[in-house]
């Protein structure tokens, strides 16, 4: 049951840093794909190393092999050595697709109240979708902090959760001895 306990604490506190420290952790996260992407590009080009030196390799393995090998290696390096880049294209590239569903899905609505009579809450989701297009386009950190927010606070809420039920078990096992 102490294992519990400290999990539970674990939890908490990895909560809490993600909630106090979410800028901090949305690089190293990126670095961490990033060093699994040079991982797995250096696997494949050791296969291709392997099959050559079998004697097992199609020209078509091995080049495949050997694309997604330098492919990973370089994109692993890219995204270890410039996280702060690649979370700003990235965010930026959501930012025009929510700016595009929400523009499309008002323009959609327009041409059907031609024909229709559509109430205002139809035309709510589209600006919201354009509003927060523009707010990730022109704040892609903040933007893209929120999943670590939302996934800390869970963390949190989980780790006193978990806390409490163990305390609680503890408490009831001795009572009834």
């Amino acid at each position: 049951m102490v294992n519990a306990i400290v999990r539970s604490i674990c939890v908490i506190l990895i909560g809490v840093l993600m909630v106090v420290l979410r800028e901090a952790f949305m690089p190293v996260i990126i670095q961490f794909i990033g060093a699994a992407f040079i991982v797995s590009g250096v696997l494949s080009l050791f296969n291709v190393y392997v099959l050559y030196k079998r004697k097992l390799s199609k020209s078509f393995d091995v080049f495949v092999l050997a694309t997604a090998g330098v492919a990973g290696v370089a994109l692993g390096t890219w995204l270890l050595l410039s996280p702060g880049f690649f979370l700003s294209l990235l965010m930026l590239v959501l930012g025009v697709l929510l700016l595009a569903m929400g523009l499309y899905q008002l323009l959609t609505l327009l041409s059907a109240q031609r024909h229709l009579h559509l109430s205002f809450s139809m035309y709510v989701v589209p600006l919201l979708l354009l509003a927060m297009g523009v707010l990730v386009i022109v704040n892609p950190f903040d933007a893209a902090s929120i999943p670590f927010l939302v996934v800390g606070v869970g963390a949190i809420l989980a780790g006193v959760s978990d806390l409490v039920s163990s305390l609680y078990i503890i408490h009831r096992s001795k009572t009834l001895k």
